[in-house]
């Protein structure tokens, strides 16, 4: 499993839910994202957790699995609690993929220069412009090792 970072393309929508802790929070202009290994999105980290690093979100999402154990077996819920557990189980259990301070800073940067583009022609007026769709720089990344957190 990873976490991954992108463009929010919606900076003022509506409040997040943590998938580790459960707490709330505002999305801002980066979001960051848990996926599986399949690729398919687990759900948002928020800011705090992904501060403290992967073994708090990995403790937080073994502790919410193990409260969702504890409830009773029920048909009338869907998913089932005991479903919920064995998928928070198994992102606390796999190895997690944080960003590197680097990806964080280079989306930052990509957000940056997006953001500065759109003023620069909002400032010169893009009267001569119009009907033409803005585009937006393109980036292509070299594939490397994963980083897991941990110097060599």
């Amino acid at each position: 499993m990873k976490i991954q970072l992108e463009r929010n393309l919606k900076p003022h929508s509506p409040r997040l839910r943590c998938v580790a802790c459960e707490r709330i929070f505002a999305s801002g202009k980066l979001r960051t994202l848990l996926y599986h290994q399949d690729e398919s999105i687990a759900g948002d980290v928020c800011p705090d957790c992904l501060g403290r690093g992967s073994s708090h979100i990995q403790q937080q999402l073994k502790a919410r699995a193990i409260v969702l154990f504890q409830q009773p077996l029920r048909d009338d819920i869907s998913p089932s609690p005991h479903k919920q557990a064995l998928e928070l189980w198994e992102l606390a259990t796999s190895n997690l993929i944080l960003p590197s301070v680097y990806e964080r800073l280079w989306q930052r940067l990509l957000i940056f220069t997006a953001e500065t583009k759109y003023l620069k022609l909002a400032i010169r007026g893009s009267n001569h412009r119009r009907g033409q769709q803005l585009q937006l720089p393109t980036v292509t990344f070299l594939e490397e090792e994963p980083h897991s957190g941990k110097d060599n």
